[in-house]
């Protein structure tokens, strides 16, 4: 990826009234191919992330690690395997405890000075839920519906002021990912064709998620345009450039497929994102056709989910533009597309369901469900002007307030029991309360105490949370229920962490060191309920004494995970 020092340019949009646009020049791909912002992993910790990169066969000295803000997670790699037939190195590498559940940058490095880096790559949770939601996206066509001939084009940005809207929706939402199923930019050509940089923008707005985005290509993508002033194959060259896969352009003979096609699997479920398209500049005819999919697509279709053997499987595409897909002869349960602007309900499996397009002036978005083991895809719903649903905080939520209380007002007839707000409290402050939610996690490595709070928002319905400061959680013997506190702090010689079990069950209390390496564990195993103490001397696993810094204390029970910044004074 291209160093995220990328130049700046700053755009004067208009959509209604001006406003002023920012973005970053986009990461290019070097050598992470995978996971990527656009392709990214759900991991928790003690399973393996495969990492898949583009290097010399004879590279040695490969190096991971999870990156966010100012914490560094470095992560073992366990293998390290160069395959011919891919031309790819495949890296295995352990995901340890994290201080943080987050979505992480991931940084790869090998001898010689390869160095590279991609952005909101990795996404660490606690545990992957039976029961889960999920969004579908289609159709953004950013950053607006206008070809760049047309008066206003280099001013308009309707289509990104539309999607920032769904996203706001769906950050408050929480769903597990989301899958945006192609014409994400309205002309895949407009990269670096008179400095327009919508693919760089379209990366922008993927970063702006704060859940995972699994996306594919549709024709406004990578289909080119034959009257457009780029070159023929202008669309797929850029897309490979910033979304993959460059090798796609002379696939190694092993795997002679043309089109950016993957999957990846969220419990007992097999996704499966193919590219599609309509090969407008008509290039590389003999590869590509006229339109999607090719027959090395079914191919790779038909043998991924063989291999997968999963209990269910939902594919996510653009648009079946040879009317190829047979659903229940491949064994899918569900078919999720867009292309055709406008909803196509289906209430019977396997499921063939489009959705309406995000870039118009409603901005749907689609919940899917999957609960006991049953898809149940919800009506479209549309974020409009953001005023659907909505919170407000009072006072501000910026870290300076002892006390803030969120509002959230739900206009859409459906239910988020999954929803997350992220508020932001003093950073010296010794514990919260929280009413109208659960505190799921404190990120105290920040210039503020970042609470991320779970709350059960009703359909059509209001909930309010209360997030306040606790200032006895610090003085020893009371202990704040489930709350993680260490007094004295800064401490020296040593210093007492409490914190409370609700009930009996296993915990584990680890410190991890300024640069997020696991250098302690305080306790790890069962516990019985009621209020808990555990010294800690400023010694690492191994006995030896750590130097003065800044350190965080973790705690895990459960799905109850919080951080707690300490300092050690020599």
């Amino acid at each position: 990826m291209r160093p995220l020092l990328a130049l700046l340019f700053t755009l004067v949009t208009i959509c209604g009234v001006a406003s002023a646009q920012t973005y970053t020049l986009g990461d290019t791909l070097t050598v992470i191919q995978r996971p990527l912002l656009n392709i990214p992993s759900i991991v928790t910790p003690g399973e393996d992330l495969a990492i898949s990169c583009e290097a010399n066969p004879a590279t040695t000295g490969w190096t991971a690690t999870l990156e966010r803000g100012g914490l560094n997670i470095p992560l073992s790699v366990t293998s390290a395997v160069y395959e011919p037939a891919t031309t790819w190195w495949l890296l295995t590498a352990a995901v340890p405890e994290v201080p943080v559940y987050e979505i992480y940058d991931l940084r790869v490095t090998a001898d010689g000075g390869l160095d590279d880096n991609t952005r909101h790559a990795v996404r660490v949770i606690p545990q992957r839920r039976d029961d889960f939601y999920f969004v579908h996206i289609t159709d953004t066509h950013l950053p607006t519906y206008l070809y760049y001939y047309e008066d206003g084009a280099d001013t308009d940005s309707t289509t990104s002021e539309g999607l920032r809207e769904i996203t706001r929706d769906v950050n408050i939402i929480n769903p597990e990912f989301v899958l945006l199923t192609g014409d994400f930019v309205n002309e895949g050509e407009l990269e670096d064709f008179l400095d327009k940089h919508y693919y760089s923008r379209g990366q922008m707005h993927l970063a702006e998620f704060e859940v995972p985005v699994y996306l594919t290509a549709g024709n406004h993508d990578v289909g080119g345009w034959s009257d457009t002033p780029p070159s023929d194959g202008t669309a797929r060259r850029d897309w490979w450039r910033l979304f993959g896969w460059r090798k796609l352009d002379a696939p190694p003979p092993a795997e002679l497929i043309y089109t950016q096609n993957y999957s990846f699997d969220y419990g007992p479920v097999h996704f499966v994102g193919l590219e599609a398209y309509d090969n407008y500049d008509s290039w590389r005819y003999s590869i590509y056709g006229a339109e999607s999919f090719t027959a090395r697509q079914m191919l790779w279709l038909q043998g991924d989910l063989t291999d997968a053997d999963a209990l269910y499987n939902v594919l996510f595409h653009h648009y079946d533009f040879g009317n190829e897909l047979n659903l229940s002869s491949l064994g899918l349960d569900m078919s999720l597309w867009g292309h055709i602007h406008r909803d196509t309900d289906d209430n019977t499996p396997p499921y063939d369901i489009s959705t309406d397009n995000a870039g118009g002036s409603n901005r749907p978005f689609r919940l899917v469900r999957f609960f006991s083991g049953e898809f149940d895809p919800r009506p479209t719903l549309e974020a409009q002007d953001g005023d659907v649903l909505r919170v407000t905080y009072a006072p501000a939520n910026d870290g300076t307030h002892d006390l803030v209380t969120a509002q959230v007002v739900n206009g859409y007839g459906e239910r988020f029991e999954y929803g997350r707000l992220r508020i932001h409290m003093p950073a010296d402050a010794a514990g919260f309360i929280v009413s109208g939610g659960t505190l799921a996690q404190v990120d105290d490595t920040g210039g503020t105490a970042l609470c991320y709070v779970d709350v059960d928002i009703p359909a059509n319905g209001q909930a309010t949370v209360i997030v306040e400061v606790d200032d006895a959680a610090g003085t020893p013997p009371a202990v704040s229920a489930s709350r993680l506190s260490a007094h004295p702090n800064p401490f020296n010689p040593r210093t007492e962490i409490t914190f409370a079990m609700p009930a009996a069950g296993a915990c584990r209390l680890t410190v991890f060191d300024a640069l997020g390496r696991e250098v302690a564990v305080l306790a790890d195993g069962r516990r019985e309920s009621g209020p808990q103490t555990v010294t800690w001397d400023g010694r690492d696993t191994e006995g030896m004494s750590l130097p003065s810094g800044t350190y965080f204390v973790g705690l895990r029970a459960g799905t109850y995970v919080e951080t707690r910044k300490v300092t050690l004074v020599r």
